[in-house]
């Protein structure tokens, strides 16, 4: 199992897609690339639920990373960990299943990394969700600044020992 797992999460739809079209520009960054072989991985999960926690399974440090409608400037980015989602007081949800039912469901199965971090992509409000060549732009546009996030992400956990 690699420490670092970093799942992108989403469908097939509009922007929707975000997040794994934000995985597919991370593995081919050059800094995933150049962390030591077995260390990290980077998967599109599909859908979220019970499959989610099965992906995460096994690593130290999760990197989930979705599309967002909760009211901010398309393309924004925001950084959450695992307690806020968990608490419920966020209204993040993905899929029907929210991130927060899945987390309370590993925490009481004592089946989390020790580290999970989500990372969103605000959408416009009237995103559509059928199939679609490109993302619109401001979402387009965030994929860069949310991979090189990421990759803080990964970073700053390296340098704080929790390999």
């Amino acid at each position: 199992m690699t420490p670092v797992r970093v799942l992108g999460l989403g469908s097939p739809f509009g922007d929707d897609r975000a997040g794994w079209i934000a995985v597919e520009s991370l593995m081919r960054s050059d800094g995933f690339r150049a962390l030591p072989e077995g260390f990290a991985s980077a998967e599109i999960c599909d859908p979220v639920g019970n499959n989610l926690l099965d992906a995460m399974r096994g690593a130290r440090l999760a990197i989930l990373i979705d599309a967002a409608q909760s009211g901010a400037a398309p393309g924004t980015i925001s950084r959450l960990d695992a307690q806020t989602l968990e608490d419920g007081s966020e209204p993040w949800s993905s899929h029907g299943f929210g991130f927060s039912a899945t987390l309370a469901l590993g925490r009481a199965l004592n089946d989390l990394p020790q580290d999970v971090v989500v990372f969103l992509v605000e959408i416009p409000a009237d995103a559509g969700f059928e199939p679609a060549e490109n993302l619109s732009a401001p979402v387009a546009t965030a994929i860069p600044d949310l991979t090189a996030a990421v990759l803080n992400e990964i970073a700053q956990w390296t340098a704080r020992g929790a390999k």
